[in-house]
């Protein structure tokens, strides 16, 4: 677009095509062109969207004092679009001359004094409170003092308090945006004129104050909350009670005397009764923090009445404050309550206070309970309990049958304790019918280790069941491969595949520090099972020694496509330029995915050879393959650059 001279702009927006005059207003906001603004004000009531907006754009862009004075007569316009347009630009330009706005306050309109004060609260001058306050005091009418005292909150200004303050006289709508005001300024003055003002306000407005003040935070106005609680209704009881605890959270046991705590409490827990449910959770947690007997009883009822999947927050919620209050006479007679949820709760509270009380509650209750509360009980004990529960879970392993809870007890006596003298009643779980406890068996002994476990294993691995082999050979890995690598290296002889496999992985942790554990393994290469195949490429890319590279290029002749293509990706990873020959001799008989795992190890290996060898494949006829060389080779090209 060629640029446009002044005379040319004025021209084009005093013309009737609506085109013209949109060019016009572009060209006036380019040149900030202050002679403009008469028309650009003009066209804001035209019918063109088009030149209607260009003309607000340009307005917002050249401001002045011009463009303000030009504005305000729109404010009187009988279309309420256009008075909200003009308002709108007015926010935005209005500091600009903020005189004009002022004397806009005495205009016989209340309508135009309403625009007025709004005007000037989005300004964000100081020069507008004095003002504003002059009008929230003595302007005759109602909405407009509502207004200018939300306009004094939008400034946020705290020279602003002190008429605020006195505004508390007015009428109670008043009253309402003087408290959201105040509670905008967030300082000393503003707090101190809310807390003058809740001695005297009414009800509502007071509920009003009691919010504002718990959202302030300010902990001065704890002790006029607590004074005014004592004459309040039990709406506004609560409310102030769920503002103290927004103020002090967990302070009020270090900033309140003992008989304004047990004041308190009795408010929180009437507050426990509200149907409002934040105001529930507030009193719930203030009791946490001043709580007793009573409150671990209200609070126990009230989370046994939560849905476990809907208020999991608010269970958690309870739960934390149960332990917060601690052992309680109330929790240990909600553990043998025949309300399944309420003895959930106690248990788990019991479990996190950890106490030489809780614990014992936990384990007496266990053989009473059904088998879900036995699971949690055996839950919580593996966390908070010691040495002082091993006679609980072994005789749980001599006589339980749930898979949950022998799974608990084997982690509690194996993971936790260590406990040498019970590596016997774990071993027995070894032949236990379910996989998942036999898993966690092994995990417990071998966790445990030392030569005692080791040699009960030993007989295992001449077992003529498989299974017993193979945990035998884990079993010789996790407790030392290194150690034990005349086991493994015989286990690779195996006549089970599964055997052979865990072999290998057990030794691919040895391989960095012994590399004579390469020719142990390399005479697999050619087993006929597939996965001790796969294994072997596994053991190879984790072993940094340069012959396990001529391995890898080996297993690319392994006539499974797996096995051949998890050979690629580990000499991608390896960035071997020297494998890309060998690589590309396989494309023309591979499949369509391992074309793909080619592309993506050339693209991880880099260099020009491989770079050469993306711009062949991109003559490939599949698409496909063709956009995965095309994405490579654009990714080669930027770490270039980079």
């Amino acid at each position: 677009m060629y640029e446009m001279t002044s005379t040319q702009v004025l021209a084009a927006l005093e013309s009737s095509d609506p085109e013209k005059q949109r060019e016009g207003a572009f060209a006036a906001r380019d040149l900030n062109l202050v002679e403009a603004v008469p028309l650009l004000v003009g066209l804001l009531e035209s019918t063109s969207l088009g030149a209607q907006e260009a003309a607000d754009m340009a307005l917002r862009k050249i401001g002045g004092q011009e463009s303000v004075q030009a504005l305000i007569p729109l404010l009187r316009s009988d279309s309420a679009q256009i008075r909200n347009l003009a308002m709108d630009i007015l926010r935005h330009v209005g500091s600009q001359d903020i005189d004009s706005l002022i004397e806009l306050l005495n205009d016989d309109d209340p309508d135009m004094r309403i625009f007025a004060s709004d005007i000037l609260g989005a300004t964000k001058s100081y020069l507008g409170v004095n003002p504003l306050c002059q009008v929230l005091l003595h302007d005759p009418e109602v909405n407009v003092r509502y207004q200018a005292a939300v306009s004094l909150g939008e400034l946020g200004r705290p020279e602003a308090s002190q008429c605020l303050n006195r505004a508390f006289q007015d009428e109670e709508w008043v009253q309402y945006s003087v408290v959201e005001a105040l509670s905008k300024l967030r300082d000393e003055s503003s707090t101190n004129a809310l807390i003058k003002a809740l001695k005297d306000c009414s009800e509502l407005v007071c509920s009003m104050i009691v919010d504002a003040l718990g959202e302030m935070g300010n902990v001065k106005a704890v002790p006029m909350l607590l004074k005014r609680m004592e004459s309040s209704p039990t709406a506004l009881t609560n409310k102030i009670a769920k503002a103290v605890i927004k103020i002090l959270g967990a302070k009020v046991a270090v900033f309140m005397s003992d008989a304004e705590k047990d004041r308190l409490k009795d408010y929180l827990l009437a507050a426990l009764e509200d149907d409002d449910v934040d105001t529930q959770d507030v009193a719930v947690v203030g009791l946490g923090y001043v709580g007793n007997e009573k409150a671990s009883a209200r609070i126990l009822k009230l989370a046994s009445s939560f849905d476990p999947d809907m208020d999991t927050d608010r269970l958690n919620r309870a739960e934390a404050a149960l332990v917060s209050i601690g052992y309680t006479d109330s929790l240990a007679l909600g553990l043998m309550s025949d309300n399944e949820a309420k003895a959930m709760v106690a248990v788990r509270a019991l479990g996190k206070i950890s106490s030489p009380q809780a614990v014992e509650r936990l384990m007496e209750a266990f053989d009473k309970k059904n088998r879900d509360v036995q699971r949690e009980i055996t839950r919580e004990l593996y966390r908070s309990a010691g040495s002082e529960a091993a006679d609980f879970f072994a005789r749980i392993l001599r006589t339980h049958d749930d898979g949950d809870v022998l799974k608990n007890s084997l982690r509690f006596i194996g993971n936790k304790l260590r406990d040498e003298n019970r590596v016997q009643d774990i071993m027995n779980f070894l032949e236990h019918p379910w996989d998942d406890v036999k898993e966690v068996a092994l995990d417990s002994v071998l966790t445990i280790g030392g030569e005692k476990v080791l040699q009960e294993f030993l007989p295992m691995f001449e077992s003529r069941d498989p299974l017993k082999r193979l945990m035998a050979v884990y079993a010789f890995g996790r407790l030392g491969a290194t150690e034990n690598i005349a086991l493994l290296k015989k286990a690779l002889g195996d006549e089970h595949p599964d055997v052979r496999k865990m072999a290998i992985e057990s030794m691919t942790n040895v391989c960095p520090e012994d590399r004579e554990v390469i020719s142990l393994v390399q005479r697999l290469l050619q087993d006929q099972n597939r996965e001790v195949r796969l294994a072997l490429v596994e053991f190879f890319s984790k072993c940094p020694h340069p012959e396990t590279t001529d391995h890898l290029i080996q297993i690319l002749d392994d006539p499974d496509e797996w096995v051949r293509i998890r050979a690629i990706e580990a000499l991608g990873e390896r960035k071997a330029s020297q494998v890309v020959p060998r690589i590309i001799s396989l494309w023309d008989e591979s499949s369509k995915l391992q074309k793909i795992k080619i592309v993506e190890s050339l693209g991880g290996i880099g260099g020009a050879s491989s770079f050469r060898a993306l711009l062949d494949i991109l003559d490939d006829p599949d698409p496909e393959i063709q956009d995965a060389a095309e994405r490579t080779l654009d990714r080669l090209q930027e770490q270039d650059m980079e």
